[in-house]
């Protein structure tokens, strides 16, 4: 059977400039909790006791795993449009809507009435979750506003959506619905003048003009782009790895040369109150490394859509084993 072709269509940047609130509050968390975390091997010293620095520890990792898990969701987010149905990503997440009963695609405002005034769950950078309206619940995954939103609509089931180029996406559901036309409901599919009638008031590309000026964008592009053609993210990256490896070469080398107990943790007056293995040592470059392959993972979902944030995360990588190399120093010299 031959596999179904699809065109697929990214969200737009959202008003938070790419989500880097999102990545603001997890750096935060994720730095809280490494922080405690060091902390609890006694690494650093702190004031603050023990099950205080595990409670810091279990909230801010479970935080920055959750926020982590929504940017994922924001940078992955898009709209598969292929000769059998519409595809809408998120995070791990795929919901597919069959061409066969669709029955209405265009402006969400005017259908939704009253839900214009009801506040939507916003997260960094975009609206994911549930609306109420006349008709029933609608699954909402989207970068921008009811106002600027497409709802999809089967007659029992709806979405809202807000693909890049709306136009463009309507006409390809129109295109790829008229091949199916036979023994199929009737649709309502908008264009750009019930568009216009909705309020939105940019001029939009045709599927034409798309077709001579978008250029296709794969994994190996992506690749290129994200490791290759930005020095800034090339030197990011090879500075991290570096010092990641390093840091195992480092404590290969030491660990043989270090006594079988350690001084792990100081108190307030800069007395040692908690002794521990040279194995323990090893869970330093264990969260060094796994920060690393989070925050890569991260910057590569980012850079299609906002090459300031996956700078940033890899700085931040960078930043937390700077902090790592510190206190692995501070104990084994």
């Amino acid at each position: 059977m031959r596999a179904p072709s699809f065109v697929r269509y990214r969200a737009p940047a959202a008003p938070s400039a790419g989500g880097l609130i999102g990545l603001a509050f997890f750096g935060v968390l994720a730095a809280t909790a490494v922080l405690a975390l060091l902390g609890l091997l006694g690494v650093t010293r702190s004031t603050l006791s023990v099950p205080i620095l595990w409670v810091v520890f279990l909230v801010s990792g479970v935080g920055a795993v959750g926020m982590g898990y929504l940017l994922i969701g924001y940078f992955s987010l898009g709209y598969d449009v292929t000769d059998r149905s519409i595809r809408i990503r998120w995070g791990g997440r795929i919901d597919e809507i069959p061409l066969d009963r669709l029955t209405y695609a265009g402006p969400a405002a005017p259908l939704l009435g009253g839900a214009l005034q009801r506040w939507q769950p916003f997260w960094p950078g975009y609206y994911v979750g549930w609306l109420r309206s006349p008709f029933g619940r609608v699954r909402v995954a989207a970068t921008q506003p009811i106002s600027r939103q497409l709802l999809l609509s089967t007659g029992a089931e709806h979405w809202a959506i807000s693909p890049a180029q709306p136009v463009l996406f309507l006409e390809q559901v129109a295109a790829a619905r008229r091949l199916r036309e036979t023994g199929v409901a009737a649709v309502t599919i908008a264009g750009r003048e019930q568009l216009a009638e909705a309020g939105w008031t940019a001029a939009f590309p045709t599927v034409a003009d798309a077709r001579e000026s978008r250029p296709a964008r794969n994994l190996t592009s992506v690749l290129r782009s994200l490791f290759l053609r930005d020095p800034v993210v090339l030197v990011l990256v090879a500075l991290s790895l570096g010092l990641l490896v390093g840091l195992v070469g480092f404590l290969i080398v030491r660990s043989v040369h270090l006594p079988e107990t350690l001084v792990l943790h100081w108190n307030a007056a800069g007395l040692p109150d908690r002794i521990g293995t040279r194995r323990d040592l090893w869970l330093l470059p264990i969260v060094a490394t796994i920060v690393t392959i989070a925050n890569l993972a991260l910057a590569f979902l980012a850079e299609p859509l906002e090459r300031f944030a996956a700078r940033l995360l890899l700085a931040g990588t960078l930043i937390v084993l700077i902090l790592t190399w510190i206190a692995l120093l501070t104990i084994t010299l």
